[in-house]
Parts: C-alpha cells; sequence; structure tokens
C-alpha cells in the first residue's frame, strides 16, 4: 500500500545500496530510474498547503527551562532575484516567541535580516555569506555557552538544490543549499550558495564543542534544481547558472579547515553526520515551501504553524492538520 511506503527512504536506501555496490549494474539501473521518477514528481508537484488550520485550547504544559538557550535566526526576504515578503517577519516572530513567550534574554539571540524595508539595523546583521557562517562559527568559540547548552538555529529564506553530476563520484546524488542574501556569480564576482555539507561540518563542530542540543529549522524548500520558472511566494530558487557545487565546496574547504581532522566535503568517504543536531524542516525534498498573505503581512505557513502561541487569539493553542 502506498500508504505504508516511504519514498525518501526508499530513495535513500537505494542511493546507499548503489554506492556499496557500485560495479551492481541492475542496482546502478535501479537507482538511475528511481531517479528520474523523483524528478518527474518535483516537477508535477503542487504546492504543499495546509488544508485546514484547527486550533484547540491544551492544558498547560510544563514550564521549559530557557535559563540556558541561544539563538541564531536569519530571516530574508530582499533577494535581488525573486525577493520574498515574509521570511523577515517570520524570524522576528520566532525571536518574539523565544523572549516574550519563553523569557529567554535577547542578548543571546542573534538576529541576521535581509529586509526588503528599512529597519533599525542596530540590533541585527545582514546575512551575506560570510556573516552567516561566521555567526555559525562563533557559537562553538562563545565561552558563555556552556556544554549541555541548548541552541536553536533558525533560517526563513530561498533554498536551492544543485547536481553533482560530473564532479563528485556519487554523481546520482544531489547537493541541497541554502541561499544568501549576496548570492552572485559572473562579472568577476561569484559567491556561492551555502551547501548542506559545509552546514553539517558546521554543526558537527559545535556539537563537539557544545554538546548535541542543537535544533535546525528550515523553512524553505530545496527543488530549485528541478525547477526552471519561478513562482510568486515558493521559497525556492533555482541553482546559480553554471549548476555545479564546486565553489561552494572550494569555499567550505576554506572555511572548514581550521576544525580538528577536517576531512573535503567532496571526497567518495564523505558522510553527513546527522547525531550531532535535530532538523525541523517544513517540506520534505520533492516538496515546496510557501508564504501567504495574511491580515498582518506575509508569513510562512510552516512558521505560522509552529509558532501558534504568538499568533495572538491562538495563544496557549495546539495545532493540528485534518483532512477535508
Amino acid at each position: 500500500m502506498t500508504g505504508d511506503i516511504d519514498s525518501v527512504e526508499v530513495f535513500d536506501e537505494t542511493k546507499a545500496r548503489a554506492f556499496a555496490n557500485k560495479d551492481d549494474e541492475n542496482t546502478i539501473s535501479a537507482l538511475k530510474d528511481l531517479q528520474t521518477l523523483y524528478q518527474l514528481r518535483l516537477r508535477m508537484s503542487t504546492m504543499q498547503l495546509p488544508r485546514y488550520l484547527n486550533f484547540e485550547q491544551s492544558p498547560p504544559t510544563h514550564r521549559v527551562d530557557t535559563s540556558r538557550f541561544w539563538a541564531v535566526l536569519i530571516g530574508i526576504d530582499a533577494y535581488e532575484r525573486s525577493p520574498l515578503h515574509g521570511c523577515v517577519r517570520d524570524a522576528l516572530m520566532i525571536e518574539r516567541y523565544l523572549t516574550e513567550d519563553l523569557s529567554v534574554p535577547k542578548h543571546r539571540i542573534q538576529c541576521l535580516l535581509g529586509s526588503n524595508e528599512h529597519i533599525s539595523s542596530s540590533n541585527y546583521h545582514i546575512p551575506t555569506r560570510v556573516n552567516i557562517i561566521q555567526t555559525l562559527i562563533g557559537l562553538m568559540n562563545n565561552a558563555e555557552i556552556q556544554t549541555g547548552d541548548n541552541i536553536i538555529i533558525y533560517f526563513a529564506g530561498h533554498g536551492s538544490g544543485y547536481s553533482t553530476a560530473g564532479y563528485c563520484s556519487n554523481a546520482m546524488d544531489s547537493i541541497e543549499s541554502l541561499c544568501p542574501i549576496d548570492r552572485t556569480e559572473g562579472n568577476g564576482s561569484h559567491i556561492p550558495d551555502i551547501s548542506d555539507r559545509e552546514i553539517n561540518v558546521i554543526l558537527q563542530n559545535i556539537c563537539r564543542a557544545k554538546g548535541h542540543r542543537i535544533t535546525f529549522i528550515l523553512d524553505c524548500s530545496h527543488a530549485g534544481i528541478a525547477t526552471g520558472a519561478l513562482v510568486e511566494g515558493v521559497r525556492t530558487l533555482p541553482p546559480l547558472s553554471n549548476g555545479s557545487p564546486k565553489h561552494m565546496f572550494d569555499v567550505a574547504d576554506v572555511n572548514s579547515r581550521q576544525f580538528p581532522g577536517y576531512q573535503s566535503v567532496c571526497t567518495d568517504t564523505w558522510f553527513p553526520d546527522m547525531s550531532s543536531h535535530v532538523v525541523m524542516a517544513a517540506c520534505q525534498e520533492h516538496q515546496f515551501v510557501v508564504e501567504t498573505n495574511r491580515e498582518a503581512g506575509f508569513q510562512g505557513v510552516f512558521t505560522e504553524s509552529l509558532t501558534p502561541v504568538v499568533a495572538g487569539k491562538h495563544k496557549d493553542a495546539q495545532i493540528w492538520y485534518q483532512d477535508r
């Protein structure tokens, strides 16, 4: 029954078997067929919107101890290509939730905001590639953060995806990426996206320094590898025009050589360490993330659903999805 099959698990398991048995023509052929189906599914996917949001008053829960919480919140609207409208609002909503509802001290929250409108920059940084990477690396070097403290990293903005064909030996693998506000190409200047591999290396090292209580929240999608046209309100962009992850990997290698035991992100033996953190993602890799226009302005559907406690009339409410 299709309802009992996790298509992402099937895809990942087939990839793992193919890479473990590279001389098995049947396994490689099966992976190629499965990847073709996966790409078709991406192209045919419709917007993944919740059908209904239902709220019900929930009983009081135990008080969360936020005395040892830290956060990096990134929201980017002001992209040169296909700007968004709700990402900065989403990041600020998370900030309000942490400070007003959970009483996290404001100085423990770092905001990197790229707004289409002028807002005071005294309390935030611009989410350039350099600033994003330096802020994340700064978590492991922050002497105030103790081992075992809770660290929240939140990103709302565009994501993208790249094929590794012709570059890595695992040619049928794909790379997910986060798009910084200053992603550019051509005219002698090239600022690449931030690959999931570089992020994983950084999170591994934050974990080594501060413990494994790291939550990574993503309100973006990575289907850009299969989407040519830009759709209003969808948080994904096509890959930069050269379509290769090479520059992303080269920059990742330069940035990450400072870490002990670092291994290049494009070796045959590289594998992500998912034990260092918990990921909360708005969608699976074949789906799309959207933002919608509400009474208060544009918001990401995922973040709006994630933080009902800051939605005014829905404070202390419980949320779930319901079929028609």
